[in-house]
């Protein structure tokens, strides 16, 4: 609320000292915007890799990519219709971790959710063990995402799968 009563305030601060020939209202927009944009900024976390391209590595259409020992970070930008990708893992699934991010680069980060994703086969966060998962995200349409794989997960089994592999589909 009170948010609210100080940007009425300052909009009335400077209807009421408008100058006609508007030569010395540029400073006066210039800092309202800055004022607007730290006061009413959407906060939460985002990823610098979506600014940085030396965060992440670029990721094609139709080329595996078999994840190592270390995690890592790949973007790509969507098409119309989503995100498509097709994620395999060994058989030694769920005796091992593995755990997958999907997340766009706006600010801030939306992060893929089991409810934003269609898979044929599991789901976005239970995958399928000795198989490939194929999936959508349409929410994903038309922007950059970051896929980041990590070989192990953060609770229980944190030892690494022997073959994690993704593909972004056409």
């Amino acid at each position: 609320m009170k948010q609210w009563i100080l940007l009425l305030l300052l909009i009335f601060s400077f209807l009421s000292c408008e100058d006609p020939e508007k030569k010395s209202r540029s400073n006066a927009e210039g800092f309202f915007v800055i004022w607007f944009e730290s006061l009413f900024r959407i906060s939460g976390p985002y990823d610098s890799a979506c600014d940085n391209p030396n965060y992440s590595t670029p990721l094609s259409l139709n080329s595996l990519v078999t994840l190592g020992t270390f995690s890592q970070k790949y973007r790509i930008t969507t098409g119309s219709n989503g995100f498509k990708y097709a994620f395999t893992l060994s058989g030694d699934y769920p005796n091992c971790g593995v755990t997958l991010y999907v997340y766009n680069c706006s600010k801030p980060n939306v992060h893929a959710r089991n409810s934003d994703v269609n898979c044929d086969s599991g789901t976005f966060s239970n995958h399928v063990s000795g198989g490939t998962q194929t999936c959508v995200i349409p929410s994903f349409a038309n922007q950059m995402i970051l896929i980041l794989i990590e070989p192990n997960s953060s609770s229980y089994p944190t030892t690494k799968c022997s073959t994690i592999t993704f593909e972004a589909l056409p």
